[in-house]
């Protein structure tokens, strides 16, 4: 995770994902698509507003999950139940239920992608995990390693590109299978496990051991504009669901 240095990325990450997660929660129980309509698009304008968000890059992001928001409004709405029938033809019969629950389940997909979105591209990694430690008391052994892990993510992908171009170079015919898999995956996980071990042994030789008694070169902090997105934002949340 990289944050985009907008405003947004200026909040606390902990205070910030248990903001977005409680929020996550309260959208499950609306069952009417218009607020859902309505919370997913408070997001997208959140976004655009002090996300940091272009149009272009919404537009790039949110398409693929579009055509999948499609998909799922139709599977629901033409093989839903209900009484008040709208259309029928073969085995697909629409109904206006089916049609409400196709738009409700739909949305709510769509606000939670853009929710998640929201949290990952305003978040960078090392701070979050400074904030997990700090904040929510999580043990450095393990937020070091979840930040060890994400940043080996990217290297893996090169490994993968680089074996794939090495197998072309060599005539190799790219099938797909558990052959296929067992080619690529084996050799990454060697590599995997190797730099596993020197990552290790460098934290070990740096004097980490994993105890919450050390220095730290950046610290996080609750402020005020902390508290403020996060209650702005449950009031809305509260708002829509009870009103």
């Amino acid at each position: 995770m990289e944050s985009n240095q907008s405003c947004l990325s200026q909040i606390n990450p902990s205070y910030k994902l248990i903001a977005h997660i409680i929020v996550m929660v309260m959208l499950m129980f609306i069952g009417n698509p218009i607020k859902t309509l309505v919370f997913w698009i408070a997001f997208l304008l959140l976004g655009l507003a002090i996300g940091g968000w272009t149009v272009r890059y919404l537009l790039k992001v949110m398409v693929p999950y579009c055509l999948f928001f499609v998909l799922v409004f139709w599977m629901l709405a033409a093989f839903g139940k209900g009484d008040n029938e709208i259309w029928q033809w073969a085995w697909f019969r629409i109904t206006e239920e089916s049609i409400g629950n196709g738009l409700t389940i739909s949305l709510r997909m769509l606000a939670f992608v853009t929710i998640g979105l929201l949290f990952t591209s305003t978040t960078n990694l090392h701070l979050f995990m400074m904030s997990l430690i700090h904040q929510l008391k999580v043990s450095p052994k393990w937020a070091y390693g979840f930040m060890a892990g994400f940043r080996c993510i990217p290297m893996f992908q090169a490994e993968l590109v680089q074996l794939k171009d090495a197998h072309r170079i060599r005539g190799y015919k790219q099938r797909r299978g558990w052959q296929s898999f067992k080619r690529y995956a084996i050799p990454i996980l060697t590599n995997a496990i190797r730099k596993s071990e020197r990552m290790a042994i460098a934290m070990e030789a740096r004097g980490f051991t994993g105890s919450r008694d050390r220095s730290y070169y950046k610290t996080t902090a609750i402020t005020p504009i902390d508290v403020l997105y996060v209650s702005l934002l449950l009031l809305f949340a509260i708002s829509m669901v009870f009103l």
